[in-house]
């Protein structure tokens, strides 16, 4: 009996051994693919260079779409018009009525869309809001109901066409005084190149003048400090997803892959058929791709007479792009 209860003594305790060693290949398993997705971040995170030359080539792109006549400027109308153009697309995605008229509940709605689009934006956003109903903020102006009251000229608690237009038309003539350094009524690439340089500098006095709270010229030890742990402090809040005042390895994790999958939305992959690919490749269109089929819209071309008592011809379908007209 006393082997007996030995032997069940001892395969209980190898049980709980093998178990043990199960749990840590398990644990060291879980590790290593963590390791393994990090690696795979890293190496899927573009270098500085290339974020800065598709930032530049973005902007190339946005000046020659802009640059209406083609002449390698940007004259104060066609800044107008082509922010005109990027504004207006914004504020006629919420005009969702079409009555010309943004109203609070529109954009809201338009806000709420495009947060829970982005619930890592929706995290910053309840962050900033918190900070400001802190108390020791009773100071600090609200930005978005700064802006709000910004183009809200007549203080109707709505947004009209013509105040976007007049906001739009203001700003980009202040901007452009600023940024056409030879005055000649153009702005050239090297001249946007400079205001931006001129912008960020613009911002980090900025700063400095919001960090230096005795208004001395120079910051203190107890200034830097609390200019560099009040936006520490907001960075923890946004981490800490659960707000329990921790940041577990697991919020960390989940952070970084939000942060990754937007790092990698500006990492479109070349699709197969694009020029560069086909010429490299010496594929056609349809070897690539399926290449779909349009039929040209009957725009002045005569129809048939009906005859009396014959039925109607069923109606053509509509070209893409074209609506069918009632009879």
């Amino acid at each position: 009996m006393k082997s007996y209860a030995f032997v069940s003594i001892g395969l209980l305790s190898f049980g709980m051994a093998m178990a043990g060693v199960a749990r840590a290949q398990e644990n060291r398993g879980a590790e290593n693919r963590g390791q393994e997705h990090r690696i795979q971040d890293l190496q899927a995170m573009p270098n500085p260079m290339e974020a800065i030359r598709l930032v530049q080539n973005v902007g190339r792109t946005m000046f020659m779409a802009a640059d209406v006549n083609h002449d390698g400027l940007l004259s104060q109308r066609e800044a107008i018009d082509a922010n005109n153009t990027l504004v207006g697309g914004f504020f006629f995605a919420a005009d969702r009525d079409g009555n010309g008229v943004v109203t609070l509940e529109e954009a809201r709605a338009v806000q709420e869309n495009y947060l829970n689009q982005n619930p890592w934006l929706r995290s910053v956003v309840n962050t900033l809001q918190q900070q400001q109903k802190n108390p020791q903020n009773t100071n600090q102006t609200d930005p978005i109901k700064a802006f709000e009251a910004l183009i809200d000229t007549n203080n109707d608690k709505q947004i009209q066409a013509s105040e976007v237009r007049e906001l739009v038309q203001t700003t980009t003539q202040s901007i452009f005084a600023a940024a056409d350094t030879n005055r000649d009524g153009q702005m050239s690439p090297s001249e946007i190149n400079a205001a931006i340089a001129g912008g960020a500098r613009a911002i980090a006095q900025f700063s400095f003048q919001q960090a230096d709270t005795d208004n001395n010229g120079s910051l203190s030890r107890a200034e830097y400090d609390k200019a560099i742990i009040e936006p520490a402090n907001i960075a923890f809040q946004i981490l800490d997803l659960d707000r329990n005042g921790q940041i577990s390895q697991q919020e960390a994790e989940q952070t970084e892959r939000m942060v990754m999958s937007q790092v990698r939305m500006f990492r479109l992959p070349e699709p197969a058929n694009s020029p560069t690919n086909l010429i490299e490749s010496g594929r056609s269109p349809e070897e690539a791709a399926p290449v779909p089929t349009f039929t040209a819209p009957n725009v002045g071309r005569a129809q048939p007479r009906q005859q009396p008592g014959q039925p109607a011809a069923p109606a053509a379908p509509a070209a893409p792009g074209q609506r069918l007209q009632p009879r």
